[in-house]
């Protein structure tokens, strides 16, 4: 220390330099040497079926999309379509006999040295015992509903196994973490005989969830928290696109897919588990609607409607009014040719999605039996509630979802939207007049937008087993 302090200024200079240079770079090649979480993207497969007449949406034709994911080991491959409208993850189980069953890839229990027989709490059926034959355990239902092919369920017990999200298609480079699922001993024919995948993965918040040990979102979290260290983005990317597909980005975004920054609007009443937005206005070219003055309007995003649905309580009016700004040319009828205009939906922080007529109207003409004429008024997709929503419902489909990217942040309880690249040429995000968010008027009596599923769980004795 002594020979340190005599040493002169100069010497001391640089002695301090290179000091602050060296310890610069060792926390670099630290920095560098720790391992970093990168998003995972999984490529969405698009297949479209022409529904059958027992459906919602009978003769229409519907895309599906699915990516996937490896469970248990060793791997067991499926093909899995992401829900944003539930909070569970299903699986087909191997001794199920069902017809929707019989149509999918299994999933097997007894061949995974990973399975194990849970509760809805997480614990172990049998205590120190992986796997079970008992039969007296928590069971669970699972009620369903689309939108474009009814309601439905599925049943069965819960299990716990790794599951594995390689991105990209490469197994060396894939992110494993345990998380739980429900094996489904039962299934519907419909809506799941017309699915074409195996299963669902449920991207809802943890309020869809039975509980944590069940939400992906959370244990797709804790895996890269707990295997690199460090915090990792609790939120995913959404791209839909009838040409490719599209993909799901977990822990992050494709800037890539962007053609401006992403405007954000918050997610409402976010306990309820559902990712929806609160609806302050509806324009229709120059008219403002007053669906949203007296009472909470919320839209949910969810791509597996196909189009923008608008309860039955409130089509008519907005029916009315598209009729009215509709400019009808041509020939004969008259129905040749309809100029329909945009629908914006104004959200919070001054948030406006613009949709053209393709991506909301589903017919156009008079309902009714007997009519003098040929109508060419537009008419908006009806999808109606049913006993376990007990709500009116509007969803913000799959057109829309097509046209805006999206990014859904369950750490900051919000939805990013950005016009998609590729997508139509459309006003810009931000809404008129720049005016700040409003709370809702009537907290009491909301229209929600959502798909609902309700997981029902209960202890009975099952003649099957997984």
């Amino acid at each position: 220390m002594a020979s340190f302090l005599s040493t002169s200024p100069v010497v001391f200079a640089t002695v301090l330099a290179m000091f602050l240079f060296c310890s610069s770079f060792a926390e670099e090649t630290s920095e560098a040497s720790q391992p970093v979480a990168a998003p995972k993207i999984l490529k969405l497969e698009r297949q479209s079926v022409v529904l059958p007449a027992t459906a919602a949406s009978a003769a229409r034709r519907k895309n599906f999309y699915s990516a996937k994911l490896n469970v248990g080991k060793p791997a067991q491959e499926f093909h899995v379509a992401f829900d944003l409208g539930g909070g569970t993850m299903v699986l087909p189980s191997s001794t199920c006999t069902d017809k929707a069953c019989l149509e999918r890839r299994r999933y097997d229990k007894w061949i995974s040295g990973s399975a194990e027989d849970i509760q809805s709490n997480g614990q172990l059926v049998e205590a120190k015992v992986k796997k079970t034959l008992l039969r007296r355990r928590d069971h669970g239902k699972l009620q369903a509903r689309s939108f474009d092919m009814g309601s439905g369920s599925e049943s069965g017990v819960f299990v716990r196994d790794e599951v594995c999200v390689n991105g990209d298609s490469e197994e060396t480079n894939a992110h494993c973490f345990p998380m739980g699922m429900l094996v489904a001993t039962k299934m519907s024919d419909k809506p799941f005989a017309l699915e074409p995948y195996d299963g669902t993965v449920g991207l809802g918040l943890g309020g869809m969830s039975v509980s944590m040990e069940f939400n992906f979102l959370a244990a797709f979290h804790r895996g890269y928290a707990g295997a690199l260290g460090s915090a990792f983005s609790n939120s995913f990317g959404l791209h839909i696109s009838g040409e490719d597909g599209g993909e799901i980005t977990l822990g992050g975004y494709d800037v890539k897919r962007l053609t401006h920054p992403l405007k954000w609007a918050p997610v409402a009443a976010p306990d309820e588990g559902r990712w929806q937005v609160t609806l302050l206005g509806i324009r229709i070219g120059n008219n403002t609607l007053d669906i949203c003055k007296d009472r909470v309007c919320r839209a949910a995003v969810d791509y597996s409607a196909s189009l923008l649905g608008v309860p039955p309580k409130l089509a008519s009016g907005l029916e009315d009014v598209l009729a009215f700004e509709s400019t009808p040319g041509g020939f004969g009828d008259g129905c040749q040719h309809m100029a329909i205009p945009d629908i914006h939906l104004q959200l919070e922080n001054d948030v406006t999605l613009t949709l053209p007529a393709e991506d909301f109207v589903s017919d156009f003409g008079s309902k009714k039996k007997v009519t003098l004429k040929q109508s060419c008024e537009p008419r908006v997709a009806h999808y109606s509630a049913d006993e376990t929503i007990g709500q009116d419902i509007f969803v913000l489909g799959e057109s829309a979802l097509r046209r805006y990217y999206t990014f859904f942040n369950a750490d900051t309880l919000s939805v990013g939207f950005s016009l998609a690249k590729g997508g139509k040429a459309l006003p810009a995000l931000a809404g008129p007049g720049g005016k700040k968010a409003k709370k809702a008027v009537d907290d009491e009596n909301p229209v929600i937008l959502l798909v609902q599923v309700k997981l029902i769980k209960s202890k009975t004795v099952s003649s099957l087993g997984v």
